[in-house]
């Protein structure tokens, strides 16, 4: 899969993916390093400074990764579709780890 948005000079957009990992805290602590790193690796002009913004645990069975990127891109739709790109690259061999079905999305004009 390649990501379609090909927009460096265009307007920046900061964006907050949240997503519920499976079986919670203790399946979160292994992987959390590995995607991270990976999560690094997708630094690009379009995909700028992608990171773990913060981790909710909430008891043993519920974690919610935040990951907060900028992404310079025309409008919102390719701005949304790097960020979901970069996240998927980096959960790609842990994809069943992820509840991406109740994923959610903050999308706002980055300034400057």
């Amino acid at each position: 899969m390649s990501c379609m948005v090909t927009g460096q000079d265009g307007p920046r957009w900061l964006l907050r993916l949240s997503v519920p990992r499976r079986a919670g805290w203790r399946a979160w602590l292994p992987a959390s390093s590995d995607f991270e790193r990976r999560l690094a690796e997708q630094e690009s002009p379009v995909v700028i400074a992608p990171h773990i913004e913060s981790v909710i645990r909430r008891g043993r069975d519920f974690v919610m990764v935040k990951v907060a990127v900028t992404i310079a891109a025309t409008d919102v739709a390719e701005a949304l579709t790097a960020a979901w790109w970069a996240f998927r690259k980096a959960a790609s061999d842990d994809l069943a780890g992820w509840d991406l079905a109740a994923a959610t999305a903050e999308v706002k004009p980055r300034d400057g």
